[in-house]
């Protein structure tokens, strides 16, 4: 029963989209940080925690714990604000990615998160807060206003409301909100973050629609870096039965879509490779792989 609960979410994660695998590794970083605070409390009895290691809160400790710019926005102060967070980037994803592809939303996505963090070091000595950053909002905040930025028109309907209105509508209630924490001196840090990935969000798009996506390119020349050097996995089969090999044959459902999973990510990769190359910087084995699935 475990093992078919882990392979649904296994399957579920692998075929989703970005925003649904961003979600995955929000809820599997909180609980994983639980428990390991739970350890260190109760049987390592150390006064060392996750939040004080991977939580951002000023420029001295950034110095000594760089990560920290990045690893804050995978944290969350308790299950509403994950909960909360989680809702709002789900809602907002589906939206980014009905426009854009999975890869343009994971760049809005981490750079906001940099962005909303560096604007809460820059104003901490102004608006004189000392707490601790954590959330993914400055991130979900850049995806947000990154469509407000493409389509300020664009009719949302809320829940329990019978009429729609403008993105940009809600946008602004978004906006006033945080200006008025800030002015009250509630969760003033938090509040800047966010108005720090909005401003990101809003005015990448402005590049982004001019087809400079210089962040995305640094990510996929990072992602290259990392990536080992396999042996081409486009492999061309002779149309005889005697060449079938029975290893290709599904096992079950679970193989079935695995395979189908495996081959969608093999598509992506070489139609992502024609829109940044053109069609003829593809090699023949992707050529004929790209014309065997197309029929």
């Amino acid at each position: 029963m475990a093992n078919n609960i882990l392979d649904d979410l296994k399957l579920k994660y692998s075929s989703g989209n970005s925003a649904t695998k961003l979600i995955y590794v929000n809820v599997v970083v909180f609980f994983t940080l639980l428990i390991v605070d739970f350890v260190l409390r109760t049987v390592v009895n150390s006064t060392i925690t996750t939040t004080g290691l991977f939580a951002l809160s000023s420029f001295d400790d950034l110095i000594v714990r760089p990560w920290q710019i990045l690893t804050y926005s995978w944290l969350h102060g308790n299950l509403f604000h994950l909960i909360m967070n989680m809702v709002l980037l789900y809602f907002v994803g589906q939206m980014f990615l009905q426009q854009f592809q999975n890869r343009n939303l994971v760049t809005f996505y981490i750079f906001g998160g940099i962005a909303g963090g560096i604007f809460f070091l820059l104003f901490q000595n102004l608006f004189n807060y000392s707490h601790l950053l954590v959330g993914a909002s400055a991130a979900v905040y850049a995806v947000f206003f990154a469509m407000i930025s493409y389509n300020p028109k664009m009719p949302v309907r809320l829940l329990l409301i019978p009429t729609s209105f403008p993105l940009l509508y809600i946008g602004y209630v978004f906006i006033a909100f945080d200006v008025y924490n800030i002015i009250a001196n509630q969760n003033a840090g938090g509040s800047i973050s966010h108005l720090g990935g909005a401003i990101f969000g809003y005015l990448y798009m402005k590049q982004f629609e001019r087809g400079n996506d210089f962040l995305g390119n640094f990510i996929f020349k990072i992602e290259q870096l990392f990536k080992k050097k396999e042996k081409s996995t486009f492999k061309t089969y002779k149309n005889t039965s005697s060449t079938f090999s029975r290893s290709n044959v599904p096992k079950d459902d679970y193989d079935f879509n695995h395979q189908k999973v495996e081959k969608q990510k093999k598509i992506d990769v070489i139609l992502d490779k024609i829109s940044r190359s053109g069609y003829e910087s593809l090699s023949k084995e992707e050529k004929d792989f790209l014309f065997r699935e197309g029929r």
